[in-house]
């Protein structure tokens, strides 16, 4: 068993990481098609359609995590009839959202048109066009997501990232192809959706061959901490748009495109990351249902390892290559100012901070503490709504980070406290001296970096690449050298899970 989550989880990083890069590259291809094809018009009607639609993602988020931490116990000592129960009260729930979806969407679809106060369409296409990009996502409601979260728990995630893989190049290609041929965006869009609801009948039809149910009767609810984590994920969700709307709000749309600009290079540096850590919730949740103390402890630590190692490799390199790749990226776009070197800074600061508390946050969610934790999630995204409301006026860009800075920060430390005192009972110091060896490796690898930096000229993206390669080569040395002399035992056991088959 020790041997099947162990293994279950290098699957899951691998694919997940694979899942991610692929992603990143498929999410550049797409968008540059659909803008030489139909025009920035059409291809921000599609952007803001599908804002309008993961608007509902916030009723998924309140149950997911719960559902997950409920299913850890009866998953780990095979408890059949608890598990289809919970997957039973699961599965009403997400029917229920997918009937608030339905009227959601048909309310949109009558009036994007004048929300949007678009010329690129009719009232016909808009109405048509926001129903079929709807599809997919109406199918994960009442079809996929309640199997996403049993194969979450289960430690199988590595299956559902393997059909995501599958659908996104399929897509990819699928959308080229079309636009070649000289098709409409609705036609392009309808086949786009139709590969998406494929996704969850291939899950419905993996998860009813590789797991047992049996019919039981209606019991009291079995996840009782749903609104708890409703209310959680809200707070996040808010945390997350609160730059955005702040500099719509306070600022101007031009501040929102720098803004966007470097958000996509860091949040795919945080996707990267994150993918490392996104076996460990399964294995943390199925070591705590078990009471196993000692392992827990020793896979929160090597874990921790881990995702320090890569967070502050690639965010390390991310803040020396940022500038000249925004260079790169805007040369000719003269109506902004895009070279904002602090700004830049203080983002991939918050993303990095991010990444760090991840194995955190999973824990808790492993062990279901969302009553517990929830003055994190709430003054998180207090905090970040507060000081950049305050901020920006007068600082602009560089405010609403502050406050995104900070808000990350505060969560960080509340975990760190928490699970110090109530599950892993390691002694705050720990936590304080990782954060001391990750800053100094960061100050490392800048004060390197930038050394290099001033060596070269770059004015292509094969020479911003070259570049990129010896930098990120330089951090890993540097982070792997002081990881190796601080943390000797994590990285030797590291390397032997790693290696291990």
């Amino acid at each position: 068993m020790k041997n099947d989550r162990e293994s279950n989880a290098k699957k899951n990083i691998f694919i997940t990481l694979l899942s991610q890069l692929l992603t990143i590259v498929c999410g550049l291809i797409v968008p540059r098609y659909l803008l030489q094809a139909y025009g920035s018009e059409a291809n921000g009607a599609v952007t803001s359609i599908a804002t309008f639609l993961g608007y509902i993602a916030l009723l998924e988020g309140g149950i997911a995590g719960v559902a997950r931490a409920a299913l850890y116990r009866p998953l780990a000592v095979n408890d059949i009839e608890k598990i289809s129960a919970i997957m039973i009260e699961i599965k009403r729930f997400f029917r229920h959202i997918g009937y608030f979806f339905f009227v959601y969407v048909i309310i949109i679809a009558c009036f994007f048109k004048q929300i949007s106060h678009t010329d690129a369409f009719d009232w016909t296409t808009s109405f048509l066009l926001v129903i079929i990009i709807s599809l997919s996502t109406f199918a994960q409601y009442f079809i996929g997501i309640s199997n996403v979260v049993l194969i979450f728990a289960a430690q199988r995630q590595y299956i559902n990232n393997l059909l995501n893989v599958g659908c996104t190049i399929i897509n990819t290609v699928l959308v080229v192809i079309l636009i070649e041929l000289g098709c409409d965006l609705m036609t392009v869009k309808l086949f786009s959706s139709v590969i998406f609801v494929v996704k969850p009948i291939m899950l419905w039809l993996i998860v009813n061959r590789q797991f047992t149910f049996v019919q039981v009767k209606a019991e009291a609810p079995l996840l009782k901490d749903k609104w708890t984590g409703l209310g959680q994920h809200i707070a996040y969700f808010l945390h997350s748009h609160t730059d955005v709307v702040v500099l719509t709000v306070f600022g101007n749309l031009k501040a929102v495109s720098v803004y966007g600009v470097y958000h996509m290079v860091t949040n795919a540096i945080q996707n990267i990351t994150t993918s490392f850590s996104s076996g460990s919730e399964a294995l943390f949740g199925d070591m705590y249902a078990k009471n196993e103390k000692d392992r827990l402890n020793f896979a929160f630590g090597i874990y921790e390892t881990l995702v320090s190692i890569v967070a502050v490799c690639l965010f390390g390199t991310t803040m020396v290559l940022l500038i000249p790749f925004i260079t790169l990226y805007t040369m000719g776009i003269t109506d902004a100012n895009y070279i904002e070197p602090l700004f830049g800074m203080l983002l991939a600061t918050a993303c990095l901070i991010y990444c760090l508390r991840a194995p955190y946050h999973n824990m808790i969610i492993a062990a279901g503490k969302f009553r517990e934790t929830r003055a994190a999630a709430y003054g998180e995204s207090i905090i970040n709504i507060f000081s950049s409301v305050f901020l920006v006026i007068r600082y602009g860009l560089v405010g609403v980070v502050i406050g995104t800075v900070a808000a990350t920060l505060y969560r960080f430390i509340f975990y760190a406290v928490y699970l110090s005192k109530h599950i892993l009972y390691m002694s705050i110091k720990q936590f304080l001296k990782r954060v001391v060896i990750n800053i100094t490796t960061i100050v490392f690898i800048q004060l390197a970096g930038r050394a290099i930096l001033d060596c070269f000229s770059v004015s292509s993206y094969v020479q911003w690449i070259m570049l990129g390669l010896i930098i990120l080569i330089m951090a890993i040395i540097i982070t792997m050298s002081v990881n190796i002399l601080f943390y000797k035992n994590d990285c030797n056991a590291l390397l032997k899970h790693l290696i291990k088959r």
